[in-house]
């Protein structure tokens, strides 16, 4: 093989490589500019941090304020802008169930020192009624609105013999005066009136029993059931029993 063939064979194989190159190169885009997200409006809004239930009461530490897409808002949220402020809601009570991260509304809740704060509080077809007590009758203020009692009425009749009728059992307090916050970490009340609830039948009874010259009593019930065969028995004697929601 001379000199020229191989020189040909030589340009010709650097020309093919190049064409190569190029058709392998040519069909590539140039790429294509990034495009920036746009960042999307939002608002602080008032939201519920856990579940609530109907009559539950609101705390500070169980609401936050979160960012919440400013398309999606609707005029009844309470936001940072409206001036919403977290501490006045702590107390209120919530007048239907709230679950977590739904945003706070007013119509579903009631704050406290509203007129329909108590009517929230009270379960459906409920009724609240209210009696007085004094620390022999009332637990020496042991009794915190969330407990659930005992209610009895002793009576003295004209020789002077007491008789102690159970009337209600396993009722829940409401309210001791006007405090309704079941906090067991809260001090003692010595309350003059306890707001207890009922049902209808057992709010007409109860009222017409208070309006007697008896007295009431409460007796504070354990927050935990006994185990079968713990309980004990009681004396024999003449007790009438009207068991919660009437029988």
């Amino acid at each position: 093989m001379n000199v020229t063939r191989i020189a040909v064979l030589g340009v010709a194989l650097v020309a093919g490589a190049g064409a190569f190159f190029m058709m392998m190169n040519g069909d590539k885009k140039a790429p294509a500019p990034a495009v920036q997200a746009v960042q999307e409006k939002s608002v602080r809004v008032l939201v519920a941090d856990k579940d609530f239930q109907r009559g539950e009461r609101l705390t500070a530490d169980a609401i936050k304020w979160v960012d919440w897409p400013e398309k999606a808002l609707a005029e009844a949220y309470i936001t940072e802008a409206t001036g919403g402020d977290p501490a006045e809601l702590e107390k209120a009570v919530a007048r239907t169930t709230i679950v977590k991260g739904e945003p706070i509304i007013e119509a579903k809740i009631v704050r406290a020192g509203s007129s329909g704060l108590m009517a929230a509080v009270l379960g459906p077809g409920m009724r609240a009624v209210t009696m007085r007590i004094t620390p022999e009758t009332g637990v020496s203020g042991f009794v915190l609105p969330g407990d659930r009692v005992d209610i009895y009425y002793s009576e003295t009749n004209n020789n002077n013999v007491t008789k102690t009728d159970l009337l209600l059992e396993d009722v829940r307090v409401l309210a001791i005066n006007t405090v309704y916050s079941e906090n067991p970490e809260a001090p003692v009340i010595e309350g003059a009136n306890a707001t207890v609830e009922l049902s209808p039948s057992d709010a007409e009874y109860f009222i017409t029993t208070r309006a007697s010259r008896g007295e009431m009593s409460f007796a504070l019930r354990s927050v935990f059931t006994p185990e079968e065969g713990q309980t004990q028995a009681r004396r024999d004697g003449s007790v009438k029993v009207i068991r919660y929601g009437r029988s």
